[in-house]
């Protein structure tokens, strides 16, 4: 599936918007959901993360990780099921004074399938996936031939697609 101009756009808007964050410390929250995959797993997984940071011993670090993982949950319980094509959520304290708390959470449905999960808390926001997307991607036809296989696919940007086994 190729993009759209106006999807190009509205994707590089909000890249650019996230890349200029940085955190003081591992408080920048990225999480990065397959399509048809249980938001219940995930949500447990990220209470299960709230129960882990409570050990961090910086106490701003702390409040700010816990925060933010709890904004996300709350965010995520707003779906009911993982929109088609995924969702990437990015939750972060944004404020521009240390001490003070600007929690913001983005949720980005991808114009192109996620097919990766991935949850880290850093000091910017994981967008390569993203990225990726608005990459220019030239299909090519992939034979692979063994001593009595064939394998045919297609290669699309990083991914590869399966179609046909032969023996």
């Amino acid at each position: 599936m190729s993009l759209t101009t106006k999807q190009k756009q509205e994707l590089r808007k909000v890249i650019r918007e996230l890349a200029q964050i940085r955190g003081r410390h591992t408080e920048l929250v990225s999480i990065y959901i397959p399509a048809d995959y249980d938001l219940n797993k995930i949500v447990s997984h990220i209470q299960q993360e709230i129960g882990t940071a409570s050990n961090i011993k910086d106490a701003k670090t702390r409040k700010n990780v816990t925060d933010s993982l709890e904004k996300a949950v709350h965010y995520l319980r707003l779906y009911k099921k993982t929109p088609e094509n995924g969702l990437a959520v990015f939750v972060g304290n944004v404020a521009a004074q240390e001490g003070k708390t600007d929690l913001k959470v983005w949720g980005i449905e991808p114009p192109e399938p996620i097919k990766t999960r991935i949850y880290r808390c850093d000091q910017y926001f994981l967008l390569e996936l993203l990225e990726d997307m608005l990459e220019h991607k030239e299909g090519y036809g992939l034979i692979v031939l063994d001593r009595r296989e064939a394998t045919l696919g297609f290669l699309k940007g990083t991914s590869i697609t399966s179609t046909v086994r032969l023996t």
